[in-house]
């Protein structure tokens, strides 16, 4: 049986009432379904698991100890158990209130302790300005949609969150190399860096750096992106195309 008889048998019954031998005979046809198809999606795997709902559960889950190629125990397409939901959930938020709490601090201090407002650590300042804006707007919204496996913030956030996301990476990708390079003209040419490192000339590389990183997120925003439908039960939220 494949599965589109099964989605036929489905649509007509409404529910899957056969039992015994034929409840176990469906899950074992649904299972090498799946196992034969490797390319279906989370949301086709979430839409199929409705089928499994009128199979008895019991005969069900005796195929599953030799078949365990994928669990339906989810309640978003994504395919995460409702466990697996509350440990992420749990880890990442901590995470986050980490990366928030952590680079806000330096800003602070940065900003208020006269023995740290010296030209070295305003690059370290603009490097903890992106990541916590990625703690703050970035995280919380990826987290969402990695758990529940699809988009559900409207395609109008997807695009900022897209932008913000690029924007906001690769300015902290930048700042670390700023960072980097600061360190070694500092030692590799002590005397001649220094003389040049003027507060002038530090605000114009550390804008650079944000102009530079605004420029590369910009393409998503003028279309170079994957085309969304908003009408779809699953909307996905993709930046490029592959």
């Amino acid at each position: 049986m494949t599965m589109p008889s099964m989605l036929s048998m489905y649509n007509e019954t409404g529910a899957l009432s056969a039992s015994g031998t034929d409840v176990h005979r469906t899950a074992n046809d649904i299972l090498n379904y799946l196992n034969d198809n490797p390319s279906l999606s989370n949301s086709s795997l979430y839409n199929y698991s409705i089928l499994l709902n009128g199979l008895d559960n019991m005969t069900f889950n005796e195929t599953l100890l030799n078949n365990t190629y994928i669990s339906f125990d989810t309640l978003y397409p994504s395919g995460y158990s409702l466990t697996h939901i509350v440990i992420a959930s749990i880890f990442v938020i901590i995470l986050m209130i980490i990366v928030i709490v952590g680079n806000m601090l330096v800003i602070i201090a940065i900003m208020t302790e006269k023995s740290l407002k010296n030209i070295q650590n305003w690059f370290i300042a603009s490097l903890a300005v992106a990541d916590f804006s990625i703690g703050l707007i970035i995280m919380p919204f990826s987290l969402a949609n990695e758990l529940m496996g699809y988009w559900i913030f409207g395609s109008f956030w997807c695009d900022i969150h897209s932008a913000m996301d690029v924007l906001l990476c690769t300015a902290s990708i930048i700042n670390l190399c700023l960072i980097s390079l600061d360190r070694y003209w500092s030692i590799t040419q002590a005397i001649d860096y220094l003389k040049k490192r003027t507060p002038g000339r530090a605000m114009v590389m550390i804008t650079m750096v944000w102009i530079l990183s605004a420029v590369i997120c910009i393409p998503p925003l003028l279309g170079w992106k994957v085309e969304r439908h908003d009408h779809q039960q699953y909307p996905k939220c993709e930046v490029s195309r592959p």
